[in-house]
C-alpha cells in the first residue's frame, strides 16, 4: 500500500528560513548604517577642510559684518589642509594684508575670532591720532559724500566702523605670524591687546555674507566682502 506524504505549498517552499531572512535585513541594515556614517565622514572633512559657515555674535567688524551676521568662510582659500589635523597636504599663499580671515583664538580660547589682516610678518604696524600706520606710512581714511569712511590699506579699501585714538606701537610683526584689527576699531579686541596671530591658527578666509541670524534681509543676502 502506498504511503502519503502531505506536499508543501508553493508559498511555504519558496519562504525562505527565519535565520536566512534576518541575516539580509542585518546585511541591508549594515550597508546602510557604512553608507550613512561615510556620508557623515566626507561632510565633515569637507567643513573641517574645503569650507565652512561661522556666526558672528559681536559688532568689532562692524559695518563690513554685522553682529548676527552668518558669514562664509573658504578653508582652502590659503591650500589644502589634511582634514582634522594642521598638517598641510599643500599651501599656494598665506593671507594677506586686506583679507578677512577667522582663526583660533591664539589665547586658548575655544570661539573663532574673525579680523581683518593689515600687516605681515616683518612689516611694523603703529595706530597715530586714529590712523593707521603700515611701516612708517599713514593709511588714508577718505570720507564720502554718504558720511561713511573708507580705510584704504595700500591699494585695497573697506569700510571703516569708527577710529580708536588711542595711540599703539610701533610694533614689528614676527616670522610667520599676522597682525589682525577689527574694521569698527574702538570695539575690537584685536593684535592690539592680543597680540599678533601665528599664520597656522589661521583657519580660512571670509568671502561674504551669507544670511542675518535674526531675520531675513535681503541687502545683506550672499554679500560678498571686501
Amino acid at each position: 500500500m502506498a504511503s502519503f506524504e502531505p506536499s508543501l505549498t508553493l508559498s511555504e517552499e519558496a519562504a525562505p528560513p527565519v535565520a536566512s531572512r534576518r541575516k539580509r535585513l542585518l546585511a541591508a541594515l549594515f550597508k546602510r548604517t557604512l553608507k550613512f556614517v561615510a556620508l557623515v565622514f566626507v561632510l565633515t572633512a569637507a567643513r573641517a577642510s574645503l569650507a565652512d559657515q561661522y556666526h558672528v555674535p559681536t559688532g568689532s567688524m562692524w559695518p563690513t559684518i554685522e553682529p548676527g551676521d552668518r558669514i562664509f568662510v573658504a578653508k582652502a582659500a590659503y591650500g589644502l589642509r589634511i582634514p582634522f589635523t594642521e598638517a598641510w597636504l599643500f599651501h599656494h599663499r598665506s593671507p594677506r594684508p586686506g583679507d578677512v580671515v577667522v582663526f583660533a583664538d591664539p589665547r586658548g580660547g575655544a570661539i573663532p575670532l574673525v579680523k581683518r589682516v593689515v600687516a605681515t610678518e616683518g612689516q611694523s604696524v603703529a595706530v597715530k591720532r586714529g590712523i593707521l600706520y603700515i611701516d612708517g606710512r599713514p593709511q588714508r581714511i577718505e570720507r564720502l559724500p554718504d558720511g561713511r569712511f573708507l580705510e584704504h590699506l595700500g591699494a585695497l579699501a573697506h569700510e571703516s566702523g569708527g577710529r580708536d585714538f588711542e595711540d599703539f606701537g610701533p610694533a614689528v610683526v614676527p616670522p610667520d605670524h599676522l597682525f589682525v584689527m577689527g574694521d569698527n576699531r574702538p570695539a575690537s579686541l584685536d593684535s592690539r591687546v592680543m597680540g599678533t596671530v601665528p599664520s597656522a591658527l589661521v583657519r580660512g578666509q571670509v568671502l561674504g555674507v551669507l544670511f542675518r541670524g535674526e531675520g531675513l534681509d535681503f541687502e545683506r543676502l550672499f554679500r560678498s566682502i571686501r
